[in-house]
């Protein structure tokens, strides 16, 4: 099973030798990664990479030029759709490791630093069944930062979990079974500086030491039961890919936004994401919070009515690829502009749905492209010469 680790970044991103090193520590060799440059990437990312590549494992680095080439000839829209100076790019790796037959998609951010713990190994759970506390919420939603506990004991929300539903956990009744299930998502925490919202930041300051409950360990959630998960020290199974696009248009929900597709995609097949290990050390970059609220401000305003469309659209594919076509087809009506929207929403839909459209059809492509080389191959195969007479036949 082949894992490909996926990072942006505008640093040389030194913290990948102690992944690789991880790796290696543990005797993983199905491991490869994917850089994705941006404008402000340094020159020397190129001979680090080239660097990790003879010391640890294949290292491919995707700088500007790299990535038109990829993208233009054969995706011109998704190439004009992602902006530069963007996270977002991250789309571009997401792509790359998903062609060159990834089986567990691992996105990093470049200041999630590792843990004495077994990193691939913990994320691998995805796409394979594990027996774990899964956690069922008759609200349909379940606080996940509940689990960690904070230094000064303040409880907090991760960031994009819905405004109106935040402090009403006790209107919600939970239940907790251990049971066998089927892994989507493994969606690792952080200490130190968790993945809140700029809001709560500039109101508290929240330290992650660990878990509340020592014991408790990993657990999932009910298929039904949503909460959001990031993009960071997060890992996906390949089937989950063509249903995870990552908007460069609104602003710090893309990743939440995309998780929600996920959730709603997961509970049609009966799927869970799993929260808890591994853990990594958020040593954040340097962030203007008044920034960062300007860039959730949409989301923070759209995400109730947003989920609540995802909820009612009815799901009869047979693939995460199937369902997101559906989810895509059935959200411009659900998710309908309002007559108190604002011009930045309006335009957020806008661009979030033309997104979406795009990355449903890139897959549309790839999936037909691959069906058809499949049946030449298989029809190759199958051509044999008859004896006595030199001919061919196709059974």
């Amino acid at each position: 099973m082949k894992t490909t680790i996926v990072t942006t970044t505008i640093y040389i991103p030194e913290l990948l030798r102690v992944y690789a090193k991880n790796a290696k520590d543990f005797g993983h060799t199905e491991i490869d990664f994917v850089v994705i440059g941006d404008r402000k990437t340094p020159a020397a990312v190129k001979e680090f990479c080239a660097q990790l590549d003879r010391d640890f494992y294949p290292t491919e680095y995707m700088d500007i030029e790299a990535q038109r080439q990829y993208l233009e000839p054969r995706f011109p829209e998704l190439w004009q759709h992602l902006r530069f100076d963007s996270i977002q790019r991250r789309n571009i790796g997401i792509l790359r490791a998903w062609e060159n037959g990834a089986d567990t998609i691992l996105t990093i951010d470049d200041d999630n630093w590792i843990m004495n713990q077994d990193f691939v190994s913990l994320h691998g759970r995805v796409g394979t069944t594990i027996e774990v506390p899964t956690i069922t919420a008759t609200s349909g939603w379940y606080n996940v930062c509940a689990h960690l506990e904070d230094a000064s004991n303040q409880p907090f929300y991760h960031r994009g979990y819905p405004q109106e539903l935040r402090w009403k956990d006790y209107e919600s009744f939970t239940t907790t079974t251990v049971k066998p299930v089927q892994v989507a998502v493994n969606a690792g925490f952080w200490l130190d500086d968790p993945d809140i919202d700029a809001l709560t930041r500039m109101h508290r300051s929240i330290q992650v030491r660990g878990w509340k409950n020592p014991a408790q360990g990993s657990f999932a959630l009910e298929p039904g039961t949503w909460s959001p998960f990031n993009s960071q020290n997060t890992a996906i199974k390949r089937d989950v890919i063509p249903a995870y696009f990552l908007s460069p248009y609104i602003g710090r929900y893309d990743d939440i936004w995309a998780s929600y597709f996920v959730d709603r995609i997961a509970q049609h097949f009966g799927e869970v994401v799993v929260f808890g290990d591994p853990w990594v050390r958020q040593k954040r970059n340097p962030h203007d919070y008044w920034k960062d609220l300007d860039a959730e401000r949409v989301g923070m305003r759209q995400t109730d009515r947003f989920c609540e469309a995802l909820r009612g659209i009815s799901l009869t594919g047979s693939s995460y690829h199937e369902c997101f076509g559906q989810l895509l087809a059935g959200l411009p009506e659900a998710w309908a502009e309002g007559p108190k929207w604002s011009q930045l929403e309006k335009d957020g839909r806008s661009d979030l749905l033309q997104g979406l459209r795009i990355w449903h059809e890139v897959f549309d492509t790839i999936l037909a492209t691959n069906t058809s080389k499949l049946l030449r191959r298989v029809a190759v195969e199958t051509v044999e010469s008859v004896p006595g007479n030199g001919t061919a036949v196709l059974r």
